[in-house]
Formats: structure tokens, sequence, C-alpha cells
């Protein structure tokens, strides 16, 4: 948003204060300036100056020859305006200034001629884009006087933080901000001209409210015989161009203007173009219309719309209608000033993704007695220069009754809360300043004590959602006595650490080696489960915790399980590589125990804190992914220092492949599953490549005690290695292989690892090779041939007299 400082003078009186002061107050006090523009820069050297003789340049059929009288003397310019003529008052630089562009002047021959400076256009003195001809002044305007003081050009305008004033209604126009500068320097608000029209009704013109829970107060002004092709005044479209606005003609002008001055928006209509008057009502479903950008909406049931008896004119608050607007044939106009829902307005335009200036005040709470006002305002202005229109009544329907708000204020608390001395009489002054209204809380005008409870009334433009309670107050009283009169002390606070977060140290460790050891990808996703996502995972017969207010209607429910949002990405991160590796940390959520009988006996839902991964591949099978996931696994606890091992599920999750599926145990505590997942879902999901998928419950993990953290020496003796090929039932698990050779390879057998699953015809029905890479090796010498031979030949025996078999 942007304010302008000459714009501020016309409600208060700021002489004696520079830009920067005003801005820095107004920082300290009210709200962030968050830039200053200094307009009229490059005018300095530009004078009011007078065409005594305009001829045809000698030898350009384009170009005039001018004779100029600057009140200080004459001199002689070539000009290539079309407009310009002899007897002109006209903006003038002489040779030697530099523009507000940067151009600099200087005297030189123009085809022969010497020109010694110029008579400038409106684009050159960077008021508008107009360049066709040079700007003419009034025929009164003072000879010699700088322009940019005769057209009050040297401006100050201030750029607004929109999020420091979001919460101030009464801040969205001129007049809101110099109520905050006469409170801060002391000086007394200026009287505002209005006019009040009379109140009454009209034949041709009726309101009715079908909708008064959206609009519960709407006024139209009835204006006769204007005419649409009068222009604003230069001031007028100076102020308008000087904040962003642009200037368009007087009737739309003044609206802009009225709501650039109160913050209450205004709208014009034609009347003539209106049948028989105004209906403020809900849009029907499918009812069309087209706004003023040129664009056809179709509009739902809940649109609160500004409609006449047979048609929608406009989208309440936000934007007016096509059909309706100020065109040159114009001649009666109703001026539309109302009350709307702020609630209603928001929903409606983020459903037609549509802002403007007039919603960006509607959605704050605005003072319920800005449209008689913003009304009486533009009937000031248009008798001023609307040249010969003529004001009507004011037609309206609905009220508002706001209850005044009042608050006690107790000083002492005031004073603790500041961590400063501030006198009760300061506090009353201080929010009288700003129009609050304080009492004692016996009614005496003045406190009789230090400690003596005030009863404050808040005004009407603050009381909507600003000041609500005491500590309101406070921070009224000090912002406005100034926050650098806090003293700067340390906290006085409990210095103890916090205690160290278990669960969260775990999970960043996970992170750690997933990411960096592993080559995973971290991804966040929603804990919401969509439709989608709950029959694609065909987990449709579960419950799930469902939400009062989803955030979108097609997720109404918290996810129990990480596995559905995970899978969403496969698919599109497989586009540009052959192999992908995600992970995700989330929480997961279980109804359970919620749905019991007395409110006594119902339980919390239960949060899990889950680590969900996925390694997908278009050529790797199955059984290799799990295989590779697996060491991905047990790379993770070995790094977590957690003797997890794996077993058969007794009861496979949802996602898992039942013949092809790991359980994960800390002692004989599950906690969580690997598999390849399950080809329905893979189907559901559209995964044309082969995935491994695993849920690790992460609190489980954090529960289980951890080993300690041992140092162990450098091997100082080689490693002996052999290869084990054996052939194995399929239901036997490679845990089981590791578990009997690790008790049959003792004291030498150092590691084993598999490294290749093998399925052929050559290998009985049901049953796989199995190879191993084992590692030998002791600390106090380098194994024998022989002693190794031997360990070896005792694993393979166990292993063969548990029904497997050695392939040669």
């Amino acid at each position: 948003m942007k304010i302008s400082l000459r714009w501020l003078n016309d409600h208060v009186d700021l002489s004696g204060f520079s830009a920067d002061e005003v801005a820095e107050q107004l920082t300290m006090k009210t709200a962030l300036i968050e830039g200053i523009e200094r307009q009229g820069r490059g005018l300095e050297d530009v004078r009011v100056g007078l065409v005594e003789e305009c001829s045809r340049h000698p030898e350009a059929d384009r170009l005039s020859v001018c004779v100029v009288d600057t009140g200080k003397g004459r001199t002689s310019v070539v000009c290539g305006a079309p407009n310009v003529a002899s007897g002109q008052k006209i903006a003038f630089a002489p040779a030697g200034s530099v523009l507000p562009q940067g151009l600099k002047l200087e005297a030189r021959k123009i085809r022969g001629v010497l020109s010694q400076g110029m008579i400038l256009s409106e684009k050159e003195l960077g008021l508008s884009e107009e360049h066709e001809g040079i700007l003419v002044l009034a025929p009164d305007a003072p000879l010699g006087a700088r322009l940019a003081d005769l057209l009050g050009l040297d401006d100050v305008v201030y750029e607004i933080d929109n999020k420091a004033i979001t919460h101030r209604g009464d801040l969205w126009g001129h007049r809101g901000f110099a109520r905050e500068l006469a409170a801060i320097f002391g000086r007394p608000m200026k009287p505002l001209p209005t006019f009040a029209p009379p109140k009454g009704t009209s034949s041709d013109c009726s309101i009715r409210l079908d909708a008064k829970d959206g609009c519960p107060r709407y006024l139209g002004l009835l204006i006769d015989d204007v005419s649409a092709e009068i222009e604003s005044p230069p001031w007028m479209q100076r102020r308008l161009h000087s904040v962003g606005m642009r200037p368009i003609q007087l009737l739309v002008d003044l609206s802009n203007y009225v709501m650039l001055e109160l913050g209450q928006p205004t709208h014009p209509f034609d009347r003539d173009l209106l049948a028989k008057g105004i209906v403020v009502r809900r849009a029907l479903a499918g009812e069309k219309l087209k706004t003023l950008d040129g664009v056809e909406r179709t509009l739902i049931a809940d649109d609160l719309l500004i409609a006449d008896e047979e048609r929608a004119v406009a989208i309440a608050g936000i934007i007016g209608g096509e059909a309706t607007e100020i065109h040159a044939g114009t001649r009666r106009v109703l001026l539309e000033s109302a009350v709307f829902d702020s609630i209603s307005l928001r929903r409606t335009s983020a459903r037609q993704g549509l802002r403007s200036e007039a919603l960006a005040r509607f959605e704050k709470f605005l003072d319920p007695t800005l449209p008689e006002l913003a009304l009486e305002r533009y009937a000031w202005l248009l008798k001023e220069h609307g040249k010969g229109a003529r004001i009507g009544k004011v037609v309206a329907a609905g009220s508002v009754s706001v209850l005044p708000t009042r608050i006690r204020l107790r000083p002492e608390r005031a004073r603790r809360k500041l961590g400063y001395p501030l006198s009760t009489n300061e506090m009353v002054k201080l929010l009288s300043s700003v129009e609050f209204k304080v009492t004692t809380a016996d009614g005496r005008s003045t406190p009789s004590g230090e400690d003596s409870p005030l009863e404050v009334e808040v005004p009407i433009f603050r009381a909507g959602r600003d000041v609500t309670h005491e500590d309101d107050l406070i921070e009224e009283v000090g912002r406005l006595a100034g926050y650098e009169r806090v003293p700067a002390l340390l906290p006085r606070l409990p210095c103890d650490p916090p205690r160290e977060d278990a669960l969260r140290q775990l999970s960043r460790e996970v992170v750690r080696t997933l990411v960096h050891e592993c080559a995973y990808t971290e991804t966040t996703n929603y804990s919401f489960a969509t439709d989608v996502q709950v029959q694609k995972s065909a987990s449709a017969d579960e419950s799930f915790l469902m939400l009062a207010n989803p955030v979108t209607a097609d997720a109404p429910r918290l996810r129990r399980s990480l596995v559905p949002g995970l899978l969403e990405f496969v698919e599109s991160n497989l586009l540009r590589r052959e192999e992908v590796r995600l992970f995700e940390i989330g929480r997961a959520y279980l109804p359970e125990g919620m749905d019991r009988g007395s409110i006594e006996d119902r339980e919390l839902p239960r949060e899990r804190r889950l680590l969900c991964a996925v390694r997908a591949s278009r050529s790797a099978k199955p059984e290799d992914l799990v295989l590779k996931m697996r060491g991905d696994l047990e790379v993770l606890f070995r790094r977590l220092r957690l003797p997890a091992r794996g077993r058969t599920p007794k009861a496979p999750e949802r996602f898992a492949h039942p013949s092809m599926s790991i359980e994960w145990v800390l002692g004989e505590q599950a906690a969580g599953q690997l598999a390849a997942l399950h080809p329905s879902i893979a189907h559901a999901f559209d995964l044309e490549a082969n995935v491994a998928v695993a849920e690790i419950d992460l609190e489980e993990l954090c529960r289980h005690p951890r080993e300690p953290v041992r140092m162990k020496a450098i091997a100082q003796f080689p490693s002996v290695y052999r290869d084990l090929a054996i052939e194995a039932r399929e239901e036997i698990l490679v845990a089981h292989v590791l578990g009997i050779a690790e008790e049959a390879g003792r004291p030498f057998l150092s590691s084993m690892e598999l490294f290749d699953v093998f399925r052929s015809e050559k290998i009985a029905k049901d049953h796989r090779s199995l190879c191993f890479h084992l590692e030998y090796r002791v600390d106090d010498r380098t194994l024998t041939d022989s002693e190794v031979e031997k360990v070896h030949g005792r694993i393979v025996e166990r292993l063969e007299r548990e029904g497997m078999k050695l392939r040669i």
C-alpha cells in the first residue's frame, strides 16, 4: 500500500517534520515503512513559461519555433509537439536542466535554429505516459513559478508493508494514517469537508437485501445530470497516479479517491442500465457474469452478488459488471456504499481467483459507519468538480448495530508487562489520543490513584478484531509511548538445558545414513490420505481418523501408512533415471480405541513415527531389489547400533508380496517389514517398474537399547575369503542361514554376506540358490588353509543337516 505525504497533510498539519521523521515514527509506532519514493526529482529547474510567439520552422514542417517568456527573460525553443500554440502557459526546462529520466538539456541548433531549452510533455515530466503533445497549464498559472510547487509534484510517497496492517482496517486509507500521526505528533485532525444528501426512497431505484448475512447494510447515492466525459482535476489525477492508481474519468476517479482516503470502497453504476433497482442476493448455480476485466465468470450458489431485478451486475465487494459500467453516455448514476461480510467475500475471491483493491479492504473489519461518510465525501467532491451534477437522495436498506466494546485496564499490570514505569495519567492521555474513551472503574474522568483500574471504550473503527482484551490495550500504550523506552535487560529465565529428544536424534541419524551412505533422496508428503490413495492401496476396509475440516474435499482423513504417498512419487522419478531410492520420515495415525462407549473410556488416536523407503527399477528383479534394500537397512541398523534381525512375517503388511517379505525384529518385538511390492498394488498405482518397500517403526527402534560404542583395533593380519553356494527351499530365510553359519564358524568366521540369489530349471522346484562371501580372520595370527577348510567344512555340514545342499 502507498500513502502520500501531501495527502496526509490534508488531514493533519505535518509542517516542521521531515519526510524521514514521519517515516521513522510510523515505523516505530504504527506500521513498517518498506520504502520512500521522493517524487518530483529532476523538476527543480522546470518553470511556468509563456509561449509569446509560435511559427513554423523554416526547414521542417513538423517543427515549430517558439519564443518563450520564462519570467526572467525571453528565449527561443524548437518544439515538435502538434498542440503548441502562442498564448499558452507551458512547462519549460532551460538548457542545463536534468530531466527525471536523466536527460541533460543543452543549447543546440536544430535544422539551423538555436534551441535553448525544452517545452515538456507529461511523459517527460514523469506525470503519465502521455507524450503526443506538451502539457498545457491553466491560463492563470503564475509566470516563472516552479512547476513542482504549482502542481504539487514534490511529494513523498511511503510504501507500507501490507502484512503490518492486515489487522488494522482503519489504516487502509490516508485518514487512518493521519489519525495515527496526529496522536504521535500531538497535532489536531483537520475537519473533513463533506456534504450530507437527504435520505429517502426512490420510485425508480429501490434496494432489497435478500442476503442480509452477507450484506447487512446497503446505501446508494442517486446522482443526475452527470457527464462521464469530465476529467478529474489535475491535482486529483496526480495524487491517484502517485499512489499507483490510474486516473480514468471523474466519476470513477472520485470513487477510487474516496477509497484511498477513507478506506471505504464505493462503486458507481449507470442507473439507466439497472432494471428498477438493486437486489443483494446469492448467486444461482451456474449463473454467469462478465466483469469489468472482460472475463465471463461462472458463479456458484454461495457467491454474494449485486443484481437488479433481471440479472447480476457485480460480484459484491470485489468487482463490477461490464453491463452497467460508467461509459461516455452515462447521465444518471447510483453510487454503492455498503457493509459486506468479509468471510463471504474471501471465499468468493478464492473460488474465482480474483483480487481487487476493494476486496483488500472489505476482507478486513471496516468501520460500519464508513459507508455514510464515504457517500458524503464523494458528494462534496462531486459538487466541487462535477460541473452541474445534481446530488439526489440516499436510498438505503438494512442496518448495523455495533455494541460498544469496553475493556478494563489495570495500570499496574500494564507497567509490569511493559517493564518500565508509566503513570496512569500518561496511559489515559496516550489512549485518548487515538480516540479511546477512558474513565475510571467508578465512572470518573480522572484516576484517583496510580493503581486505579480504568474502563476503556474502544472506538468502533478498532473494535472488530483488533482490540478485544486487556493485552491489546497494553500494546496500544506501549507502541504510542515508544518501544525504545523498554529497558534493555537480560531476561531472567531458567538456564537448564532442554532434555535430549531421543526420537529426533534417531531420525537425524537415519536421514544422515540413508542420504550419505545409501544414496537415498528424502521426500516430504502431506499427512492426509486421499480417496484415490485409499482405493489404490486396498485399505478402504480399514478405519481412518477423519477430519472435521479437511483442507481439500478428496482428502478427509489422516493417513495410516506412508507407503501410498511415497509410491505416487516413484513413476515420475523413474522418467529420468534407471533406478530411484526414496524415503520419508513422518507420522501415521491410527484411530483404534476412539470408538469406545463413554468419553472417559475413549483413547486418543495413536501416532506412529515411521520410516518408509522404496527402491524401484525398471530392469532389476523384485528379489534383487529386496536383497539390495536389505543391505541398505543392515547398514542403517549397524549405524544405529541396533541388533535387528530378519524373520518370516506372521502377517505381511498390505503392501507386501506374500512370498518376498521380511519382518525386522529387535529381541522379539517387531519393528517393521521389508518386501517386494504386492503386484495388485503396483498395478493400481500404474507402476511399470519393480519396487521394494520398507516401513519401519522409529519409535520401536528408539525404545530398544543400543549397543555401546566400543573401540576396536585395526586388524594386523590378513583375512581369508571363501565363497559358498547352497541350494535351499524357498521358505528358508537368509537370516536362518546366517545364524547357522555364525554359530558353526566360531571363532574364525568374521563376516558373511549374501551376494546372489539364483533360480533355474536345474534347481529343484520350490528351491533357490543362495551365494555368500565368507571372511575368516583372527586377531593374533594368519590363519592356515587347513584351519579355514576345517571351519568351512563344519559350516557346510551344519547347513546340510538343516536340509540344504552344497552346489558345486
